[in-house]
């Protein structure tokens, strides 16, 4: 049975009791803990303003959750500076999704106290075209039916 990328154990919000983790922090880490999965990575970038956003919280919330996540050893980050995106790093704990790579990063992205800054990865055409919807997928829909999918932008 495929659990899905998000899936949380049982214990997760026992163990984050016991860690001190209140309600703020631990919807960052679980929204992390997404991103984490999608890249298939302990180490990524994200934008404040789209975490904001999603999550509804304030610059200054967003700051103090990440700091209490930073201070329980669940995470590192580096703040980005002007247009520079937030590097995370997800520590390996029992917190992590089962299965996934709880190991840190080679050598090189983490030194002293931040990590070196590391740009973006630009995704190539045929990077982006792996996750479009294709037209082999509605093969079996006639054609007045992928006419009104095109319409409503599902094809």
């Amino acid at each position: 049975m495929s659990k899905g990328y998000q899936y949380l154990e049982n214990d997760f919000f026992d163990l984050c009791n016991t860690r001190n983790i209140r309600a703020v922090p631990m919807l960052l880490y679980i929204y992390l803990r997404g991103l984490y999965c999608r890249f298939q990575n302990s180490a990524f970038f994200c934008k404040d303003k789209q975490i904001q956003g999603h999550l509804g919280l304030s610059h200054k919330t967003l700051q103090r959750a990440r700091l209490i996540l930073q201070e329980r050893g669940l995470i590192k980050f580096v703040s980005g500076v002007g247009n520079t995106l937030t590097t995370y790093q997800m520590l390996g704990t029992v917190l992590l999704p089962n299965g996934m790579d709880k190991t840190a990063p080679g050598y090189g992205h983490f030194k002293g106290k931040g990590m070196v800054k590391k740009t973006t990865p630009i995704y190539k055409s045929y990077e982006r075209a792996k996750n479009r919807i294709g037209e082999e997928v509605f093969k079996g829909i006639p054609k007045d039916e992928r006419i009104e999918l095109h319409s409503r932008g599902l094809l």
